[in-house]
């Protein structure tokens, strides 16, 4: 039985690649603007200087950092139905996040996201099998600029029952962030033990650690809560133009966010990630549809199994605005090698325009194309239970199996079905991408009206909506 796979590395490729990112974090070091983050990272051996921001890291910190950082981590989730642990042989799949657009579902008409188009996306997320857990999906737009992201999490949290990552860029909203989770966990301990959140820090390439994402990252160090730090490395912007140049940067980077959640609490859970690409010169906007965002993308899960780390990359993603061909083609050539190198999560679902536009039609449309690639990416099964010489020498020349009961008995099993997408032959006036976006939107409608998760405790929905600032309903 053999598992169809890709790779870009050879063995002495990913060793390159670790030594250099770990000459860059001895040599040149990384900027690191949290004194506090300074202050522990110095403790554990590192080079620092008095009023400078640059932080070098001998060998033996990054050692015990990788010593000390678990090799499986637990996303749990609100019903216990839908944990995910990682490495679990599996490619799982979530929500992209932070769009600020969406696409109406009643009119098609671009427009700023609001807290309602949350709710909706994420319910409908909620209700799609092939998503394993939910980003939130856009911002809400019509909530205060100093606290949409804590009102971003109370929407996610209240529609979904299953993981949930977020982000927070201070120290305060870290803190609110694992209050809001504890509160529906059952109390620190309880959510230390089985993390309903999980949060994406991003450094900022190149080789920069920004004092409120850093300083939000050992709030969540502490309380035990997965920490993802997405490199986004831009080809010719914040590296060489050359994917391994990028694949160092991206390295080094999220070394040195392992070192910081380390330093302040060993045994903190870390995934190894990377959502980079290149900038397209004609136009300076990145690319995160092209082909070398999606070598990059295997790439990184390499180097993430050269660490013994989860991991995290982009996939099923597009720079298209709108529904149509190359939106298709670019999510599905990034989203199948992303699962064709083991990636353990793969973020990108449900975006357009290179994340800034979502849509619960594209999301519907995803989940179709998710389960197209993780059949492809499926072990071909060669056993005695799948050669049925027996049938074959039966029915014999010019026979036909569809009268047999077993074809009638194992066909959904042995065969993927689409939901959305067609096989259905001409339809006079009216073009198959027509047809497949009205069956996304039928489909997205009736998740929107229909699917409820689960409701929050009241009590603890209160408490939640409490530490976002948001008025008891």
């Amino acid at each position: 039985m053999g598992t169809p796979a890709v790779q870009v590395l050879s063995t002495a490729d990913r060793v390159a690649v670790d030594s250099a990112a770990r000459q860059l974090l001895e040599s040149t070091g990384v900027e690191v603007h949290s004194a506090a983050a300074r202050e522990a990272l110095e403790r554990q051996g590192a080079q620092t200087q008095p009023g400078l921001s640059r932080v070098r890291l001998p060998p033996g910190i990054i050692e015990r950092a990788l010593s000390t950082a678990p090799k499986t981590i637990l996303l749990a989730s609100r019903d216990g139905r839908h944990d995910v642990r990682v490495p679990n042989g599996r490619t799982n799949v979530t929500s992209d996040g932070c769009g600020v657009n969406v696409l109406d579902l009643d009119t098609g008409a671009r427009r700023s996201s609001r807290t309602r188009d949350l709710a909706d996306l994420t319910r409908v997320a909620d209700a799609l099998d092939p998503i394993a857990l939910q980003w939130p999906m856009v911002v809400a737009g019509d909530a205060p600029q100093e606290t949409h992201g804590l009102v971003e999490a109370a929407t996610v949290f209240e529609h979904t029952t299953k993981h949930v990552q977020h982000e927070a860029l201070s120290a305060g909203d870290a803190e609110t962030l694992v209050a809001m989770a504890a509160a529906i966990a059952g109390g620190p301990e309880a959510l230390r033990e089985r993390p309903l959140l999980s949060v994406v820090q991003c450094p900022v390439s190149p080789l920069t650690l920004a004092e409120g994402a850093t300083e939000g990252l050992m709030v969540f160090a502490r309380a035990g809560v997965p920490i993802v730090p997405v490199s986004m490395v831009l080809l010719g912007g914040s590296s060489p133009v050359d994917p391994a140049s990028a694949l160092v940067v991206a390295s080094a980077e999220n070394l040195a966010s392992l070192c910081v959640a380390q330093s302040v609490a060993p045994g903190s859970p870390v995934l190894w990630s990377s959502a980079s690409g290149p900038i397209d010169m004609r136009t300076g906007a990145f690319a995160a549809g092209a082909p070398e965002s999606g070598l990059l993308n295997v790439a990184g899960v390499e180097m993430a199994r050269h660490y013994g780390l989860p991991c995290l990359v982009a996939g099923f993603v597009t720079d298209a605005d709108s529904f149509g061909f190359q939106s298709g083609a670019e999510k599905m050539a990034t989203g199948l090698l992303s699962m064709l190198a083991g990636a353990d999560l793969v973020a990108g679902v449900g975006a357009l325009e290179t994340d800034n536009t979502f849509s619960i039609e594209q999301l519907v449309l995803d989940a179709d194309l998710v389960e197209y690639a993780r059949r492809t990416a499926e072990s071909f099964r060669v056993d005695a239970d799948s050669i049925h010489l027996d049938m074959l020498s039966r029915v014999g020349p010019a026979g036909n199996y569809l009268k047999e009961r077993h074809t009638l008995a194992h066909f959904r099993e042995v065969l993927w079905n689409p939901r959305v997408l067609l096989r259905d032959g001409h339809e006079e006036g009216r073009t198959s991408d027509a047809r497949v976006r009205e069956r996304a939107r039928a489909r997205g409608r009736q998740l929107v009206e229909n699917h409820r998760p689960a409701p929050l405790d009241p009590d603890v929905r209160r408490r939640v909506r409490e530490l976002a600032g948001l008025a008891a309903p």
